[in-house]
């Protein structure tokens, strides 16, 4: 990872909705649910944490916003999703995003979450300084934990989550931007 990293700013974002773990390949049946794209109107931005499937996938959600994230592990390339780590600024914060925490060194363990010891620097050298709001996924299960003075949120899935034969519904997370702060909350649809 390269020592720094130029954010891509969103500062007028005060509503984020992450999503990730999708897997959106429509050919073979698995496509957004009508309730997913509804809730997610009135986002001002969307970023997706890996594992879109399909570019089409984007193509729907940037219909009702502007879309950024990073690369998962089942992504077509597309440059709105070609890195592996990213960096957003938005209200006056910085959101650091990556696809799974423990390749990126931010983790040794990412279902629970357990961070490296040195987190903070972890996340220093990954992201190029400070965040306050890190986004990952790869587990299809939504968290939010707050450790070290960053917020954590992984957004689950919103089609595929964990346990959907015993009824889980899926998720994504909101995030809401206000005074230099960051609130997450997850949406279960």
């Amino acid at each position: 990872m390269k020592d720094t990293m130029t954010p891509d700013r969103f500062e007028a974002a005060r509503a984020i909705a992450v999503v990730a773990d999708c897997h959106i390949h429509p050919g073979a049946g698995i496509d957004w649910p009508a309730a997913a794209l509804e809730a997610l109107a009135g986002a001002d931005l969307i970023v997706t944490v890996g594992d879109m499937g399909e570019a089409a996938g984007l193509a729907a959600l940037a219909a009702i916003a502007p879309v950024v994230g990073v690369k998962g592990d089942d992504d077509e390339d597309d440059p709105r999703t070609a890195p592996v780590a990213r960096v957003i600024e938005a209200g006056g914060l910085r959101i650091g995003a990556v696809f799974d925490p423990t390749h990126a060194g931010l983790a040794t363990t990412k279902a629970p979450l357990v961070a490296v010891d040195d987190g903070g620097a972890a996340r220093e050298r990954l992201f190029g300084g400070p965040v306050q709001v890190v986004l990952y996924a790869s587990t299809h299960d939504a968290e939010i934990h707050p450790f070290e003075g960053s917020l954590w949120v992984n957004p689950g899935s919103v089609t595929l989550p964990n346990r959907k034969e015993a009824g889980e519904p899926g998720t994504f997370a909101w995030l809401t931007l206000e005074n230099g702060q960051a609130r997450a909350r997850i949406v279960r649809i």
